[in-house]
């Protein structure tokens, strides 16, 4: 195997000291990436993250292994593999404290009761819970417990406009629960978390984040060998136990980035009349292929359908788009 990348790893844990060494290297068109102990100078593998072909699956494995071992203890000798400044050279800034000293806290039924309120005005509003408040801006609610919408304000997450839209409920909420600090929080959580804290947490929300990118590679992976061996949309639905919009939305932005997505294509468009197929071509020349509302329209009309309906209809005129594209490019 030829090395093509090699970095050192130190923890000191008292009076020993260990280290290891994390690699990438290629051997006749193959990829591998791993971790590599060193005990009295003989060197053994002691972990292989990635093995294959694909380069972007191995960063993904590499970076996720990485951050790992980092939140483990390890810190390497030439950093920068995943950040330009090591985290020990910059001062951390107040959200990233205040989210590390909330993640620590257990908070449990305080983040319930909140919960409720946000599933609450999600429907109130008819918008995605997310864009209500998300998980850690509850958390941080939960934690800091803000009894003004002034002491709501130092809470990351909530600017001007969520606080004037959404604050006095909160603060109704949270009256009377009992906390143990004081605002202004810049003024004690720093002195709260010591350095080991702050390091571990920062390396686990990064493993956290390189694992969902590398789970992601691997789901694309998994959903290109699917259409290349000639899986129904059924099927990939089935094997990869996605919702079946979210997997077209998949296919799309495969179709984007230039894989051919024309085998589930024309698999599942085989179900369209030759007549369903010519409306939604020929709405496609009269309306452009940006926006499917408009198109939907055009094809389908106004009449009322069952939301499973809708979303089929949705599905249709994807595929058919993606197809259409791809003869556009052709003759082009």
């Amino acid at each position: 195997m030829q090395v093509v990348f090699l970095n050192q790893f130190e923890r000191i844990r008292g009076q020993t000291e260990e280290r290891a060494q994390v690699f990438i290297g290629e051997l006749q068109g193959i990829w591998s990436a791993g971790w590599r102990s060193i005990q009295l100078e003989a060197s053994s593998v002691e972990d292989v993250w990635y093995e294959g072909m694909s380069w972007e699956e191995l960063l993904a494995a590499f970076r996720h292994g990485v951050a790992s071992k980092m939140r483990e203890g390890f810190r390497p000798l030439l950093d920068g593999m995943l950040e330009e400044i090591p985290f020990w050279e910059r001062r951390p800034a107040l959200p990233m404290l205040l989210q590390c000293y909330a993640d620590l806290q257990n908070v449990e039924e305080t983040a319930t009761g909140l919960r409720v309120w946000r599933r609450a005005k999600s429907v109130e509003e008819k918008k995605s819970a997310y864009l209500i408040a998300t998980n850690r801006e509850l958390q941080l609610l939960a934690v800091y417990i803000p009894q003004t919408l002034e002491e709501l304000g130092q809470i990351p997450g909530f600017g001007k406009v969520k606080t004037e839209r959404y604050g006095n409920d909160l603060i109704e909420i949270l009256k009377g629960k009992e906390r143990t600090h004081t605002f202004p929080l810049e003024e004690w959580v720093s002195k709260e978390i010591g350095e080991e804290q702050l390091s571990s947490w920062m390396f686990q929300q990064k493993e956290e984040k390189y694992g969902k990118a590398l789970a992601t590679v691997q789901e694309k992976r998994t959903l290109l060998l699917g259409i290349r061996e000639g899986r129904t949309l059924g099927e990939l639905e089935g094997e990869l136990n996605c919702p079946r919009r979210k997997l077209m939305e998949r296919i799309e932005r495969l179709d984007e980035e230039g894989y051919d997505v024309l085998p589930v294509v024309e698999k599942e468009l085989l179900e369209l009349t030759p007549e369903e197929s010519l409306q939604i071509e020929t709405a496609i020349q009269q309306l452009g292929d940006r926006y499917l509302k408009p198109l939907q329209r055009k094809v389908y009309g106004e009449i009322e359908s069952n939301e499973q309906e809708v979303e089929r209809q949705y599905e249709k005129l994807r595929m058919v788009r993606i197809r259409y594209r791809r003869l556009s490019k052709a003759v082009v």
